[in-house]
């Protein structure tokens, strides 16, 4: 077989069947394109590959044709030719715009200018130049399935979902709705929690400000009455000093007038007169005034003011005492306590011993001061040495606050020592149990505490108004001697002192109460109520409460209220009267108004009406002074009012006749 390439270059005839067409009359025309068909088709296989045209054999026998560049003319310029419009391109992963794999065009190239021609334009052969053929191909083919070429493609929007219409597909549906349902609601409630907690923030917010706004005022109060009351000082200081002051005349300093010499003239001499001497004038000292010596403002004093100035100073309120008020100041250079009328201050090297001791800031202090000392002479100062010992409670907003002693006495260690700053462990730990204070209370703010505590205040209030008196009675109780009668007063429940005792003993009980079976916690809402954290309910429910709170935290008044209900029952039981054949006297007879009589001092014995007597009535005895004592309303033991009457009317006839 002969070789192809041999018959492609003319050298070997073509086999049968395979000659050669003849050649056009215009060789270089491009040949045709192959029709392009819907589907890919491979290219029918021959014996032998299609054989185009060799231009290396027709050059050779062509001989070309060169123009003369000076008589030819210049061909027309050609118009640009339009760019072709731009095909869409193949969808593929490097293209497609939601592929991960897809990339921006490149720029397309900027346009050559267009030449300029200067001399002679280059030869430009007339024949076309012949295109250049390519094989189809899998990858070069229009429709091919791997072709990258431009092929024109329309794409048809996705069909919508349809609905389900399977069970499972509906229950899947509903379940999705219910959940996006049940979303929504969450989210809405979430949104509401998140206001309603906003809200009560700037609610507490705004009462807290309203609370620093009412220290503020106070203090402001504080400072502009402690200013009236030393201008008014100043003022009196002044007025005293003008009137002590002496008055002094101004006068001129002595100038001796300029000596002139009389004019001569001739003057009669007088007849000599005979010496007579002037009689003595007795000696008058001159008046002196003392000037007034101002008032010296104690050192403590001044001491105070410049504490109060610093700027760093910080403010407590403390209380000593039943009935003490007042604040204290610490500073760098020591510590004040001022009062509404009078106060101290210390330095620190003053300060000699501080300490936190059952919920009291005890301050030893040892100062150098001056006393005012009356003689019969003359009024002086005597410097002494101070020595005491101060037992203070830290207040806030007016409740007591015992924890706080530890904290405030070790600011105080660390400011003598020279070693206190805001940073510092001890302001830390102090910050650290103010918020611990009010977090403790916002946990235990329940209304359940204050509806106990005030259940077992009543319940414990009446059950004392009723046992109080009882046990009065029994505790006076007197055996009466044999053949006398012993009139007692009778205690009952409507007194005024049954009640002091009641509410004193109630406060007690219930403190007692709360405090085992609540712990820390009732003191913590108590002192809470007290300064007016509690802002909930009705005005009149919380002013209860804050009274309520007020009472179980004052455990020294209640059980002062307690003993003193008890001392107001001793005058009645001094009054006991004991009736024999001697007299009617009192157990503890008072003078002036005490009773202590014999029978020939009675004017009468008679029977009284008494409801609810054992026998209906009682017994009256009138002295002649007009005095009288009577069983009714009183308890009697040693017998009966019948008893009482027959013996009493027989020792007064005896004693009478």
């Amino acid at each position: 077989m002969d070789d192809p390439r041999l018959v492609a270059l003319g050298l070997v005839p073509p086999p049968p069947g395979q000659e050669k067409a003849p050649e056009a009359e215009n060789w270089t025309a491009a040949p045709e394109a192959p029709p392009v068909t819907s589907d890919w088709e491979p290219v029918q296989q021959s014996q032998y590959l299609p054989t185009p045209p060799n231009p290396f054999s027709e050059a050779a026998n062509t001989i070309p044709q060169y123009p003369d560049p000076f008589s030819t003319p210049l061909p027309p310029v050609a118009p640009p030719t339009p760019p072709a419009p731009q095909q869409p391109a193949v969808p593929s992963i490097f293209n497609s715009p939601n592929s991960p794999f897809s990339f921006a065009p490149g720029a397309a190239a900027p346009a050559a200018p267009a030449r300029e021609y200067t001399t002679a334009p280059d030869y430009k052969s007339s024949a076309p130049t012949p295109a250049t053929y390519t094989a189809p191909s899998p990858f070069t083919a229009a429709n091919a399935p791997f072709g990258v070429a431009t092929a024109p493609t329309t794409f048809t929007p996705a069909a919508p979902v349809a609905a389900p219409t399977t069970k499972e597909g509906k229950k899947a549906a509903l379940r999705a709705i219910e959940e996006a349902k049940k979303a929504a609601k969450i989210a809405e409630e979430n949104a509401e929690k998140a206001a309603k907690i906003a809200e009560e923030d700037a609610k507490r917010n705004a009462k807290l400000a309203a609370a620093q706004a009412k220290i503020d005022e106070r203090e402001a109060k504080i400072a502009e009455r402690e200013a009236k009351k030393a201008a008014e000082r100043e003022a009196k200081q002044a007025k005293r000093a003008k009137l002590l002051a002496p008055e002094v005349t101004p006068i001129a300093p002595f100038v001796a007038a300029p000596f002139v010499p009389p004019a001569p003239t001739s003057v009669a001499q007088p007849a000599p007169t005979r010496f007579a001497p002037q009689a003595a004038t007795p000696f008058s000292p001159a008046a002196v005034a003392i000037p007034a010596q101002p008032q010296k403002t104690p050192p403590y004093v001044e001491l105070m003011n410049a504490i109060g100035k610093h700027p760093a100073v910080i403010r407590k309120d403390v209380q000593y005492g039943y009935f003490g008020r007042a604040r204290l100041e610490l500073s760098p250079m020591g510590f004040a306590l001022v009062g509404l009328r009078t106060g101290t201050a210390y330095t620190w090297n003053e300060v000699k011993e501080i300490k936190a001791s059952r919920g009291r800031l005890e301050i030893k202090t040892e100062a150098d001061r001056e006393r005012v000392v009356k003689t019969k002479e003359a009024t002086t100062t005597q410097p002494y040495v101070e020595k005491l010992t101060r037992a203070l409670v830290i207040s806030i907003d007016g409740a007591t606050e015992p924890g706080f002693a530890p904290y405030i006495a070790k600011v105080m260690q660390d400011m003598k020592a020279q070693t206190f700053n805001y940073h510092a462990t001890s302001w830390l730990e102090y910050e650290n149990a103010l918020e611990r204070v009010r977090g403790e209370f916002s946990e235990h703010d329940d209304p359940f505490v204050p509806a106990v505590a005030g259940a077992l205040f009543g319940f414990i209030f009446v059950a004392g108004l009723f046992i109080l008196p009882e046990i009065v009675n029994l505790a006076s109780d007197i055996k009466p001697p044999a053949g006398a009668f012993v009139v007692q007063p009778r205690y009952g429940w409507f007194d005024i002192r049954s009640f002091v005792m009641a509410v004193g003993l109630s406060a007690l009980l219930t403190r007692l109460v709360l405090r085992l079976g609540l712990g820390s916690s009732a003191l913590s809402w108590a002192r809470g109520s007290v300064r007016g954290w509690h802002t909930s309910g009705p005005l009149a429910l919380r002013i209860a409460t804050r009274e309520l709170a007020r009472l179980l935290l004052g455990t020294s008044f209640a059980a002062a209220a307690l003993f003193l209900g008890f001392s107001a029952f001793a005058p009645t039981v001094a009054s006991t009267l004991v009736i024999d054949s001697v007299g009617l006297r009192e157990v503890v007879p008072l003078p002036i108004i005490g009773v202590d009589k014999k029978w020939s001092e009675v004017n009468d014995v008679q029977k009284s009406e008494g409801p609810g007597r054992l026998e209906g009535f009682g017994v009256t005895v009138f002295f002649r002074d007009g005095r009288w004592v009577t069983t009714v309303d009183h308890d009697l033991s040693g017998g009966t009012d019948g008893q009482l009457l027959q013996r009493a009317t027989s020792w007064w006839k005896t004693a009478t006749e």
